[in-house]
């Protein structure tokens, strides 16, 4: 979290490692901001369907969530779909 703003400074995901080792990093070794995903997209408090349509169009499977006052939560893929299937079930 960056300290003045209080905004996500970056995001570790299962790609940012698979990338690593692929570079052949030995994660063991390597600090996370090494790796990580600086500056992530961040969305504010939305839709779900909105949220999809970011997820897909940018191919994200994980996307903070923030306010004014900081990181609410992280919203993953699967969240987003099961909302979706319950809305349509419902």
């Amino acid at each position: 979290m960056d300290a003045q703003t209080g905004q996500p400074t970056g995001i570790i995901t299962e790609e940012d490692i698979t990338h690593a080792i692929a570079d052949g990093k030995d994660v063991n070794d390597t600090w996370v901001d090494a790796v990580m995903t600086t500056r992530p997209a961040v969305i504010t408090t939305t839709s779900i369907r909105d949220t999809a349509e970011i997820m897909t169009a940018r191919h994200f499977r994980h996307l903070p969530v923030a306010s004014d006052t900081g990181l609410l939560g992280l919203v993953d893929i699967i969240d987003v779909c099961r909302a979706l299937i319950n809305a349509t079930q419902g």
